[in-house]
């Protein structure tokens, strides 16, 4: 996969438990990629409003930052999210500590939005 100015640096993953720590090679997918058969990510705009559609019952979420040059896999994107949400079909190594530059915690307070998270200002394209 080639860089060029309008794709992003990061792409992240949105877990809502902590991963394990050391990262391992390769992580267990999460129920929705099995249940898909891949692996949804988001850029880091996109974050707050996944976060606030999918993540509503939980107060603490892990962001896994992502270099998006270290990821395989073809690359799809929903039409209806344009570039925002790309799925990654088909990859061998997955996401683990070869692609994971860091994990960020974000937690929020009592009645508090994602998008209101000052750790959401973390998060870089």
């Amino acid at each position: 996969m080639s860089s060029s100015s309008e794709e992003p640096t990061f792409w992240y993953k949105i877990l809502d438990a902590a991963p394990p720590s050391p990262l391992p090679e390769t992580l267990p997918a999460t129920p929705l990629d099995a249940k898909d058969g891949f692996i949804h990510l988001s850029t880091a705009s996109q974050i707050p409003i996944t976060a606030g559609l999918f993540f509503t019952n939980v107060d603490c979420i892990w962001v896994l930052k992502l270099r998006r040059e270290k990821i395989d896999g073809r690359v799809d994107y929903p039409p209806e999210l344009g570039k925002s949400c790309p799925h990654i079909h088909d990859s061998r190594q997955g996401l683990g500590k070869h692609n994971v530059e860091r994990v960020i915690e974000l937690r929020r307070g009592e009645g508090q939005d994602w998008k209101d998270v000052d750790g959401m200002k973390q998060l870089e394209d």
